[in-house]
């Protein structure tokens, strides 16, 4: 089907929903086992597929319970499922029975099967593919030995100080009425000198005080174990470690206290996010545009979006703690989520380390501008005081080359990829295929010459080693532990992240290169900047003890006077208010539809049907007349954007207002599953919320 216009004229979606919208009729079903008819919800990631299946529940199976995982058969295939009621009647005139009780254990909460519903439908996406992020696969061995080993005892709980909140505007208010047990949801921006761990502690207690469950999810998991044993430590209690990338068992294990409550206290990575915890008194999210924290498969949820809606179900306490601004916490704080916590300024202030901008714009590039002498003189003051640490974008030696006399971007002439000397003295190679190049011509102007495009961390080093010959030099990067180093004068030259911790902070710090931390046509650029320089000055000394940032590249000036005056939850309103006006997220939702382009045109045509259906009035311009650029309506509310090419596929955009998201949302993945049981356009990619 190619002529999209053909799809407005068709009465069979209306005229079939309406002969089969008459309910069938239920029968009881006959059978010597109590509520015999199980429903199923197969583990089977397909729109056409995202619904319950009756099964019987043979006699054997008499005692299997609502959630256990189950082995059924849909059609010729045997697959995994999850028992999500049990009942005496089914409108099916014959039901296959159960073929396998996989185990007994309960595994899919309601709580937790509330949360995928609302996720997928959120993200217009099937039921499984959010089940399969919150329950782990069985693991037999692990089980076995989980039921086998009695509970651990519980120590007794301590409360540690909550004088840490009195330096935030509104912070004694907010934790009065978390200890009274009101449920208030906070966005907190972190002082510098503070951490996460320096205020969550106190609510967990609280949590745990009123016999509540408390459930923590950070970016990584040198994060989570560290934050876990801190909390471990302050409050006395079990801390369940939940990551993703932990042993088959383990994770099993893990799962399982969680499940049985016998762990109260959960801190992991995203995938934690969908942790069974019993009785939830607080969920909490730290830095929450971390790229970790958003899923990269269906339904591409971010932690953020599932945690809020955690919190809203169970009606318990939502609070992210965070050095750089956040729109969509602005966006939670405008539509009365939650509140605003900020440092008092007279609190924080002087917390902030003395930030200095080098803007050399005219030579941006070149060496001498790449480091011009502000950083020797910083560097120099600095070392005299304590360590000092350089920020560069990325690792490596020179992970990216240009040719020297066209300026275009050095390429493998087999696959593409771009060439990058790995270490000194090494000829270029690609980064993707590895094939060398000792004998370079460029593709475009045939020039043997090559100059560095971006400098990696070792490069960098080298650099400054030849100025502060004697200072000792230590390299961070992203494959190495981050550690500790102690407050001894020495320079550290690290990726964003990366940087070990030092006690008291570093003496001074620079960011070299920063205008490439800007170079991205994605939305959240400016955000994703704010974020790094954030969390590289709360490692600096504070201005106070003689502490210096230094950032040089191309930064505009609002963005250095943000930093100045390091109000995030200001910038962030504001940000948020501009957002609003041209519709982008988090004020609109966006989402992206890719594919062929007749599939592409036979999805619109599609959504178009449902939307007339449920009694929407659509554009009956012709799909083509919407596809020529620029934003158009194909239904009241919904515009489309596009298309752009991305390879051989088109790429369009659909966008509505957040108010409208479940009804709008609906119609997407109502068109999906219906193209999904046709089974037409193959290939075609919807996401709901992607990174624009």
């Amino acid at each position: 089907m190619s002529d999209g216009a053909g799809l407005f004229d068709l009465p069979e979606f209306g005229h079939q929903e309406e002969l089969l919208s008459l309910d069938p009729v239920a029968r009881q079903f006959d059978s010597t086992v109590e509520l015999p008819v199980a429903r199923v919800l197969p583990d089977l990631p397909l729109a056409h597929m995202d619904r319950l299946f009756d099964y019987e529940i043979p006699e054997k199976y008499a005692d299997v319970k609502v959630g256990a995982r189950v082995r059924v058969v849909i059609g010729s295939r045997e697959v995994d499922g999850f028992i999500v009621e049990r009942r005496e009647s089914t409108t099916m005139q014959r039901l296959r029975p159960i073929k396998r009780v996989v185990s007994n254990i309960g595994v899919l909460t309601a709580e937790v099967l509330t949360l995928c519903r609302e996720i997928a439908r959120r993200q217009a996406c099937p039921v499984a593919s959010a089940i399969r992020l919150a329950i782990p696969q069985r693991h037999a061995r692990a089980e076995k030995e989980f039921l086998e080993f009695p509970p651990p005892e519980q120590a007794d709980l301590r409360i540690p100080d909550s004088s840490a909140w009195d330096r935030y505007i509104g912070g004694t208010e907010f934790v009065s009425e978390f200890r009274a047990g009101r449920r208030p949801s906070a966005i907190v921006q972190l002082r510098a000198r503070d951490r996460a761990r320096d205020l969550l502690p106190y609510l967990i207690a609280q949590a745990r005080t009123a016999n509540k469950s408390a459930l923590v999810v950070v970016p990584t998991p040198v994060m989570a174990r560290s934050l876990a044993a801190d909390i471990a430590q302050l409050l006395g209690e079990q801390v369940a470690v939940m990551m993703s990338d932990d042993d088959h068992a383990s994770r099993y294990q893990t799962f399982l206290g969680v499940l049985t409550g016998r762990s109260k206290i959960v801190v992991g990575t995203r995938s934690a996010a969908w942790a069974p915890a019993q009785n939830l008194g607080l969920v909490a999210l730290l830095d929450d545009h971390h790229s970790a924290l958003r899923e990269k498969r269906a339904p591409y949820a971010h932690a953020r979006e599932v945690l809020a809606i955690r919190a809203a179900q169970s009606e318990c306490s939502f609070v992210q703690f965070g050095f750089g601004p956040s729109p969509q916490g602005a966006h939670m704080v405008f539509r009365g989520q939650a509140q605003w916590i900020t440092p008092a300024p007279s609190q924080h202030r002087s917390g902030v380390p003395h930030i200095l901008s080098a803007n050399d714009f005219r030579t941006e590039g070149l060496d001498l501008a790449r480091m011009p002498s502000s950083v020797f003189s910083v560097t120099r003051s600095g070392l005299e005081r304590g360590p000092v640490l350089f920020t560069v974008p990325r690792a490596g030696y020179i992970p990216m080359l240009a040719c020297q006399q066209c300026r275009e971007i050095a390429s493998c002439s087999e696959c593409e990829g771009l060439l990058a000397i790995p270490q000194p003295d090494a000829a270029p190679a690609c980064t993707r295929c590895a094939q060398v190049y000792r004998d370079y011509r460029c593709q475009h102007c045939g020039d043997s010459r090559l100059r560095a495009v971006r400098i990696g961390s070792q490069r960098t080093a080298q650099e400054i080693g030849r100025a502060f010959k004697g200072t000792p030099i230590h390299i961070a990067g992203v494959a190495q532990t981050r550690g500790e180093i102690d407050a001894s004068a020495r320079i550290v030259v690290a990726t964003p992240g990366t940087a070990p911790y030092v006690p008291g902070g570093y003496a001074a710090g620079i960011v070299l290169d920063s205008g490439y931390l800007l170079r991205s046509t994605n939305l959240e650029s400016d955000v994703q900047f704010l974020r790094t320089i954030t969390h590289v000055a709360a490692q600096i000394r504070p201005r106070a003890s003689g502490g210096t940032l230094l950032i040089v590249g191309d930064v505009p000036t609002e963005l250095i006077n943000a930093l100045h005056a390091w109000d995030m939850a200001g910038w962030a309103e504001h940000t948020l208010a501009e957002r609003q006006v041209i519709g982008l997220p988090p004020a609109a939702v966006w989402v992206e539809v890719k594919g062929a382009a007749d599939s592409v045109r036979d999805y619109l045509g599609i959504v178009r049907s449902v939307a007339r259906e449920r009694g929407y009035e659509p554009n009956e311009r012709d799909v083509d007349a919407l596809l020529t650029g620029g934003a158009h309506d194909v239904i009241p509310g919904m515009a489309v954007l596009g298309p752009n090419r991305d390879g051989n596929d088109v790429v369009v955009y659909l966008r509505y207002a957040q108010e409208e998201r479940v009804d709008k949302t609906a119609i997407i993945y109502e068109a999906l599953r219906i193209l999904a049981a046709r089974h037409m356009a193959p290939g075609l990619r919807v996401v709901v919320d992607p990174a624009i």
